[in-house]
């Protein structure tokens, strides 16, 4: 899948785009691994692109290959694709993303206290395991890597050393739209329409005013969690690239603002009335 010319070439940098975050910031670099939407990998000639489509295409399926070489064809998970060193500057993804840049030296060789030349790369293989297919790059004095589509982790690319992942917590926790799975977050600037009215978030700052009269002069638990289920229901209805993320987590969540278990009944909700399994969102 890669092909000849591309061998030899040195990896000069690797570009996050929507790097992996945590509440309060960017972070993109976990432990040993690299954790992006989209990853692009600049040769000297050439750029691999790896995107993820359950956050940018409307068609979730990844790139097929052939990894057994018996002519069936295996889904990668994610988009591959190369492009020539100067088209790779102009491919674009919306440019509202945060972006963040790694120098592959430093990354890959961080002990290396000289200044040797920038990794080469000397193959390519595609590795086969529970979770997929992985492409697989042995670059000269940083060994083996992979890249690997983290389904679990939101959709992420991950670049890492071969036979290592990141592992987070179990469970995990949302506490302002900026933090990863930040979209989940009733303040996320989502808009949709509900009751005749636009709504420029769930947050019970955005509700309509009578709406957040009435809820001020009697806050019931009762009404404060139907409204909730009303509007996270609109939301995720109304944006068709969020809905496929909402429908593949695979982890329980706890939402601030949102009672516990309502987002796994507004996920029940949408499959049904989208007459679809949340497995069916990446088969």
């Amino acid at each position: 899948m890669w092909p000849d010319g591309m061998l030899f070439q040195s990896l000069r940098r690797i570009e996050l785009i929507d790097p992996w975050r945590v509440s309060g910031g960017i972070v993109g670099k976990v432990g040993r691994s690299l954790l992006a939407g989209a990853i692009v990998l600049h040769f000297e000639q050439a750029a691999a692109v790896f995107m993820s489509p359950l956050r940018y295409s409307r068609c979730l399926r990844g790139t097929a290959v052939d990894a057994l070489d018996d002519g069936a064809l295996s889904d990668l998970g994610y988009r591959f694709t190369l492009l020539d060193a100067e088209d790779a500057t102009r491919w674009v993804l919306p440019c509202s993303l945060s972006r963040l840049t790694v120098d592959a030296e430093s990354w890959l060789l961080p002990s290396r206290s000289d200044q040797p030349p920038p990794p080469l790369l000397l193959s390519t293989t595609l590795t086969t395991a529970k979770d997929g297919v992985s492409v697989g790059l042995r670059l000269l004095r940083g060994g083996w890597h992979q890249l690997t589509y983290r389904l679990d982790l939101d959709g992420c690319i991950e670049f890492s050393p071969a036979g290592h992942h990141f592992h987070p917590a179990e469970s995990i926790t949302v506490s302002s739209p900026q933090s990863e799975f930040g979209w989940l977050h009733p303040a996320s600037p989502y808009p949709f329409a509900l009751d005749d009215r636009c709504w420029r978030s769930a947050h019970p700052r955005d509700w309509p005013w009578p709406l957040l009269r009435v809820w001020r002069s009697q806050p019931t638990d009762a009404l404060y969690r139907d409204t909730m289920r009303r509007a996270l229901l609109a939301r995720f209805a109304q944006h068709d690239r969020l809905r496929p993320r909402l429908l593949a987590l695979r982890r329980s969540v706890s939402v601030e603002g949102v009672p516990d278990g309502l987002i796994e009944e507004v996920a029940a909700d949408l499959q049904a009335l989208h007459g679809q399994r949340a497995v069916d969102v990446v088969q």
